[in-house]
């Protein structure tokens, strides 16, 4: 298949390179890049914005680093044949006449042009991704994630690394005989003046630095703090719609203030529970595991580690299976999955096996039709993992513990920021099988939902959301950002994490003692 990639010459970006390499990587596929007929400057503002955002610093290569004409190799008018397919990432509007080619080209909330793309971006809010296709119906991408709204080209990098699959996506399952849709309308769109996103950018940019700079000074910055409570058997029961928290329910695990705790999963022993925890010290800045255990009569022990390597790890999901106990924590910064086993529970852990070998976040195993399976989120293919990991849900499943594991053949198989992310183990109501997910729209770990799994197999998978916890904007708290159940004989456990500022934490802490 001959495909044809027109860029406009004059905004040459490095996930430009990445697009291309990924294309070229189909052997079916032959690419040449055409300059565009239309080529126009960088806007004077946002080249502005992107000065005062490199002059931060950056570590490393980015997608938006700025590229020359010497870094692309555009192929000469005289030597242009009739391609099968054009990807087009120059166009302003969309195709006024039927076109004799089948053409691809972005759409931001449903609208074409770099400049839409932009001017979303410099507010801090991520666009809708689709592919207009003149061969047939617009091809939905996802809703990505922005992490940093104040860093502009990673903002931009993870939104285009989305866009980059999509984009990879729709070329190779595109066909070189078709016959063309009738074209939709012109667009109507008009210029975009980025003057007033860039405004807009340069102000958050300078709060948020100021912000920062207070918080360290008074240390009053949020941070994350471990709750939970104990309920009658029977008596939590999954209700569709908005579910809302009160922190006076829950009870907190207290910290020293040279350390928080997070991403807790519990596991039952006896009629007692045991939670491991993410522990983070300030003095370290890297995450190791930690265990406490919560007694029948509700009260808890202090944390103690139990699990430290040389990189940071998270989110500890622990569990029995074939007569052993295992833990699966995160640990991307080591670039793989490293599975551990208890030699002596709970505080002596063995590394037995390497499941995936490329960074995951919140990876959790469960088990379905007879297979295992593990969710996690992946910012991107090797070589150019730009995405964000909030966003991109993939899968991975093997026959046995140890594998080999296989990833999904369409992953990412979801790029949502409102609900790709793992948030706790899965479960198991009614006959149906429910998924913990994060919602990072509003900011990272600020809700959690549950998604009902209705499609899991080897080709596909879907889920549909049916319920949504949050505290309320009110309580100054967010989250829930992890949650696990645990049933004993007597009592369902709930374990949670959250994030609010110290003075929230103490006056919830205060409540505890006052009711105990």
């Amino acid at each position: 298949m001959q495909i044809f990639l027109i860029l406009d010459p004059a905004k040459l970006w490095r996930w430009h390179l990445a697009l291309i390499d990924q294309l070229a990587a189909s052997p079916a596929a032959r690419i040449t890049v055409i300059a565009a007929e239309h080529s126009g400057p960088i806007s004077p503002v946002l080249d502005l914005a992107l000065r005062l955002d490199a002059a931060a610093g950056s570590r490393g290569q980015t997608p938006f680093d700025v590229l020359s004409l010497d870094d692309i190799d555009f192929a000469p008018a005289a030597s242009q044949r009739t391609p099968d397919l054009i990807v087009d990432l120059a166009a302003t509007r969309l195709p006024i006449r039927q076109p004799t080619v089948r053409t691809l080209l972005p759409l931001f909330d449903g609208v074409p042009g770099e400049s839409h793309f932009w001017s979303h971006i410099l507010r801090g809010r991520p666009p809708v991704l689709a592919l207009y296709d003149t061969a047939g119906p617009v091809i939905p991408i996802g809703l990505p994630a922005i992490e940093s709204p104040h860093h502009l080209r990673a903002s931009a990098g993870t939104v285009a690394t989305r866009l980059l699959v999509g984009l990879v996506r729709a070329a190779r399952t595109a066909t070189a005989a078709h016959t063309p849709s009738v074209a939709a309308p012109s667009s109507t769109s008009l210029p975009v003046s980025l003057a007033g996103p860039a405004a807009i950018f340069i102000a958050r940019k300078a709060k948020d630095k100021a912000l920062r700079v207070l918080d360290r000074a008074i240390k009053t910055a949020p941070r994350w703090a471990v709750a939970w409570r104990m309920r009658p058997t029977g008596k939590s029961q999954l209700v569709p719609g908005t579910t809302t928290l009160d922190l006076a329910d829950w009870t907190l695990l207290p910290d020293d203030g040279a350390r928080f705790y997070a991403d807790p999963f519990a596991v039952a022993n006896g009629d007692s529970i045991d939670v491991f925890v993410e522990e983070f010290p300030y003095a370290t800045n890297r995450g190791i595991i930690s265990w406490y255990r919560i007694l029948p009569d509700g009260r808890a022990t202090m944390p103690r580690p139990v699990l430290a390597t040389g990189h940071h790890l998270s989110y500890p999901q622990v569990f029995d299976r074939d007569g052993e106990t295992w833990m699966l924590p995160e640990q991307c910064a080591s670039g793989g999955l490293i599975l551990y086993r208890a030699r002596r529970y709970p505080d002596d852990w063995k590394p037995v096996a390497r499941l995936i070998d490329e960074p995951v976040h919140d990876a959790t195993l469960f088990e379905h039709d007879g297979r295992l399976w593990i969710t996690a989120t992946t910012q991107g293919r090797a070589g150019a993992r730009w995405g964000s990991s909030w966003d991109g849900l993939s899968l991975f499943s093997a026959q046995t513990l140890l594998g080999p594991w296989t990833p999904h053949p369409a992953n990412p198989v979801l790029i949502d920021v409102r609900c790709a992310r793992p948030a706790g183990a899965l479960f198991s109501a009614n006959g149906i099988l429910y998924r913990p997910v994060q919602d990072c729209s509003r900011a990272y770990g600020s809700a959690l939902q549950l998604a009902q799994i209705t499609t899991l197999n080897g080709e596909a998978f879907t889920q549909t959301v049916v319920s949504r916890l949050a505290f309320s904007r009110a309580s100054r708290v967010l989250g829930p950002h992890t949650l696990n159940r645990v049933t004993t004989p007597v009592a369902q456990f709930e374990v949670i994490d959250l994030f609010a500022r110290p003075s929230v934490l103490r006056a919830a802490q205060q409540a505890d003692v006052i009711a105990s």
